[in-house]
């Protein structure tokens, strides 16, 4: 009863009382401007109490959201008690994505601002976007990265995520110029270079150079055409599209349809990119699973033996067999688990 009670009145102390909260996005903002305002003393307690009841997979979203608050707030109290902030964060967004997205978006969204270089935070956002349905977001996303690429001369990458944006929203004009003023600077390019070589091609094409050089567009084509294609979402069928197509460039630089090439090479580098931030997210997903139902079957384990030390034979079984369902049948912990269960049952049939 008394853990209850101040568990309930850290939770007071940092989310305020649940009755006068407004929307998420406000309700956080406000939270850590006001919990910055507390003794050090105070937070550190209140950490302390929530930490005590934030394990496991019953632990509950407002008990993780006040110590995502309270370490944003109060950096100097997280380091000390190393709370593990993001991951925090993370977990809670996970917990609530299913009902509502809103909320789960407003705990990202901070968290990136507080911790821009956290990769994992923009791609669990962007899984969020597109749950939720709205890309504009994304694309803004897209297209800056797109931006940061052009800055640093890596045209044909910009190239494949202004193609991403476009695909997401056909209608963003400021990507679409931008795909043609690249296209227009490749053309213009190759066209400067060719000037400066035109008597040359010139003489060349007067000495019966023209149908050889429409005998090697023909054969090119037909050799890029014979390439093998690739369905969309298999990440080993874009790899070896993607190969194919660094060594079709390497032998065939410049011809007719070169641009269209390059642009599918930068389209699959985005592809592939997008498949694998989604392949870690799912990764990161299914070891922080695996590692709350680790941190589950320690706790009915650790509830059982209480049980079991109290005289409730019973509900120490059955907290136990608990401990054996979360830990699963690679968990270290399970013969010795279900060892103590044998002994409590034939302990339960020699009861009167």
């Amino acid at each position: 009863m008394t853990t209850t009670l101040i568990v309930r009145d850290a939770l007071l102390a940092i989310q305020g009382a649940p009755e006068k909260r407004p929307e998420a996005r406000v309700h956080l903002r406000e939270r850590v401007a006001e919990v910055t305002k507390l003794e050090h003393r105070a937070a550190t307690e209140c950490v302390e109490v929530l930490s005590s009841v934030a394990e496991g997979d019953g632990a509950d979203p407002d008990v993780l959201e006040a110590l995502v608050i309270v370490a944003l707030a109060r950096a100097d109290v997280a380091s000390e008690l190393e709370l593990p902030t993001v991951a925090t964060g993370r977990r809670l967004a996970a917990r609530v994505a299913s009902a509502d997205l809103e909320r789960a978006k407003a705990i990202l969204e901070l968290l990136t601002e507080h911790f821009p270089a956290q990769e994992s935070l923009e791609r669990d956002l962007a899984q969020l976007e597109r749950r939720q349905g709205t890309v504009q977001d994304l694309t803004d996303r897209y297209f800056e990265r797109a931006q940061k690429l052009l800055r640093e001369g890596r045209a044909s990458e910009a190239a494949g995520w202004l193609r991403e944006v476009l695909q997401l929203d056909p209608t963003r004009k400021d990507a679409a110029r931008m795909v043609r003023d690249l296209r227009f600077k490749k053309v213009t390019g190759t066209e400067r270079k060719r000037g400066g070589h035109g008597y040359l091609v010139v003489t060349l094409v007067l000495a019966g150079g023209l149908s050889y050089l429409g005998l090697r567009e023909f054969r090119v084509r037909e050799e890029f055409r014979a390439l093998p294609s690739v369905a969309a979402g298999n990440s080993a069928a874009l790899h070896r599209r993607l190969a194919d197509l660094e060594q079709f460039v390497e032998r065939h630089p410049l011809w007719h349809g070169a641009l269209g090439v390059l642009a599918e090479r930068a389209e699959l580098r985005v592809q592939m990119a997008v498949l694998d931030e989604q392949a870690r997210a799912e990764h990161e997903a299914a070891e922080r699973a695996l590692r709350e139902r680790a941190e589950s079957a320690q706790l009915c384990r650790q509830r059982g033996l209480l049980l079991a030390q109290g005289g409730d034979l019973r509900g120490a079984v059955v907290a136990l067999r608990e401990a054996l369902d979360y830990g699963g049948p690679d968990w270290n912990e399970r013969e010795r688990v279900a060892r103590d269960i044998s002994d409590l049952e034939a302990s339960l049939e020699q009861q009167p």
